[in-house]
């Protein structure tokens, strides 16, 4: 199907239909039911395995892969990726080597100067700028360190920045033994290979934890030579599969397995990390396994979904929202946005919830921003974080009939309305150059929901499946889109499988409505 063309259901049917065969062939029904799907490789994570190879004098046959892969995707990464891999290969000029990096941090919302910092030390370790040029001082560090992932990079950032320091700074007491306490058995660091590369750089190739490193980094080693930034995020992409499994009714087996699945990856807390060996759970990764469980089996998983929904309340700010991590971090709309949706499905057997979800929603309403957008987290996609609120807007307004209204709805279907591009696809942002598979099934979903179905133009909704269904493989089913997810931010990696879990989703939602001629957006 061409871009601009309209779709009737038959082709959303069959597209779908084709969609969900290819996720199948990814779904492992021996053992654990559930769906594998692992990053694509990465240049960041590829460059830096090959710099700390060279520093350790180690298996040339392995350096010369790694430099194979450099060449042949250096040119196909972002800029600042690609100064890495140019001082890994040996070709970096440094003369403006810091522009790159001020442009990736663009408009970073969260932890900017902790992020400036790490990204500045691993230049200095690459030799691409000095440390008194960086401006680096331990104390960037700390910024809202208040979770494993910012406390690792930290303890191993001091020992860097010590050692560059010429006797000037010291590494604060404990930190080697912090990071030497949490090496996991696998050899990793928080099962991320940039936690795990940025320690072993640290901690030197003399020191015994950095062969365990190199083990962990042989497993990622993909078939065309790179190295991913984590080896998978099975939970919460077995999640996000779920729900999307779910918005169509579609493959009731393996959606209970992947629902046991999940339910068996519950930590003491009440919350999930996003893969197995991952100490540190994460208010995305809960929120998304907890409707999961919910909207499979609410009385099978009720045990289960108490312990989530106390875990929230724990981790709720007194701004009304909540963090990613720790209570102690800033709270963020998208995960705000997917808490508040558990929350109206439990509130008839929890009304206790009802006044935190009333600030939650009032949180809402305040950080929307004066053209309908609100700000990304880990997703790139500004129509993500717009559908996630909408959602969770219908599902407290079906909980809590006769909430006063507001004009959040009004004022991002009509920011979605007037970005849409003529082809029928959305962009990431105004910035992006071309629309995206991605971003597109985002917005179609939001699109779709009951309270916005009838108030846009049916032909608005027919462009966007049909935009969506051009971005499918006619081979292979699969739908194909640019990068979403970000990790750390604001760097990009792949997670192949998304693209077509949303998609289907998206022509789910898409499906259920009918095209009648809708009132008009205020």
């Amino acid at each position: 199907m061409r871009p601009g063309a309209h779709a009737d259901r038959r082709d959303i049917e069959a597209g779908r239909a084709h969609g969900v065969r290819f996720l199948l062939q990814h779904f492992q029904s021996q053992g654990e039911g559930r769906f594998s799907g692992r990053a694509r490789s990465r240049v960041l994570e590829t460059a830096l395995t090959l710099h700390v190879l060279k520093l350790a004098d180690l298996d040339p046959a392995w350096q010369q892969r790694l430099r194979d892969h450099l060449l042949r995707h250096e040119a196909h990464t972002d800029d600042f990726s690609r100064l890495l891999a140019l001082a890994a290969l040996g070709r970096a000029r440094t003369d403006d080597a810091l522009e790159p990096l001020q442009r990736l941090l663009g408009t970073l919302e969260y932890a900017k100067r902790r992020k400036k910092a790490l990204l500045l030390m691993v230049m200095v370790e690459l030799g691409l700028t000095s440390l008194e040029h960086s401006g680096v001082i331990p104390e960037d560090f700390a910024e809202r360190a208040v979770h494993r992932f910012s406390e690792s990079y930290g303890a191993a950032l001091r020992l860097i920045h010590a050692r560059h320091s010429k006797g000037t700074s010291t590494p604060a007491a404990g930190d080697l033994a912090l990071l030497e306490s949490r090496q996991a058995p696998n050899g990793s660091w928080e099962q991320q290979s940039l936690i795990t590369l940025v320690t072993m750089m640290a901690l030197g190739p003399t020191h015994p934890a950095f062969s365990r490193g190199l083990r962990f980094l042989r497993l990622l080693e993909q078939e065309d030579g790179g190295i991913p930034f984590l080896h998978d995020v099975d939970v919460w992409l077995n999640a996000m599969i779920g729900l999307s499994l779910q918005a169509g009714a579609l493959l009731p087996e393996a959606r209970r397995d992947v629902s046991r699945f999940l339910a068996r990856r519950q930590h003491p807390n009440g919350g999930w990390g996003f893969t197995d060996g991952v100490q540190q759970t994460d208010t995305d990764s809960t929120a998304n396994c907890t409707q999961v469980l919910l909207q499979e089996d609410a009385v099978l998983f009720e045990p289960v979904v108490h312990r989530a929904l106390d875990y929230f309340q724990a981790l709720h700010r007194e701004d009304g929202g909540y963090p990613t991590y720790e209570r102690e971090a800033e709270s963020e709309i998208t995960l705000t946005a997917n808490i508040l949706l558990v929350q109206g499905l439990m509130l008839h057997r929890r009304p206790d919830l009802r006044p935190a979800m009333h600030r939650t929603r009032q949180f809402l309403r305040e950080r929307q921003r004066s053209d309908g957008r609100f700000e990304t987290s880990w997703s790139q996609c500004e129509s993500y974080s717009i559908f996630r609120v909408l959602w969770a807007l219908e599902c407290h307004d079906q909980a809590e009939p006769g909430l006063p209204p507001d004009l959040v709805h009004e004022r991002a279907l009509r920011y979605l309305l007037e970005s849409q591009g003529e082809d029928g696809g959305w962009r990431q942002s105004a910035a992006a150059p071309v629309p995206d598979g991605l971003s597109t099934a985002y917005a179609l979903a939001a699109l779709s929901l009951p309270r916005c179905a009838d108030r846009i133009p049916p032909s608005c909704r027919r462009r966007a499946t049909g935009y969506l269904l051009h971005q499918q493989d006619p081979r292979t089913g699969e739908f194909v889109s640019i990068p979403d997810q970000l990790g750390p931010r604001p760097i990009s990696f792949d997670v192949p499988l998304l693209s077509t879990a949303m998609a289907v989703l998206a022509l789910s939602l898409a499906q259920s409505r009918p095209s009648v001629e809708p009132s008009h957006v205020d």
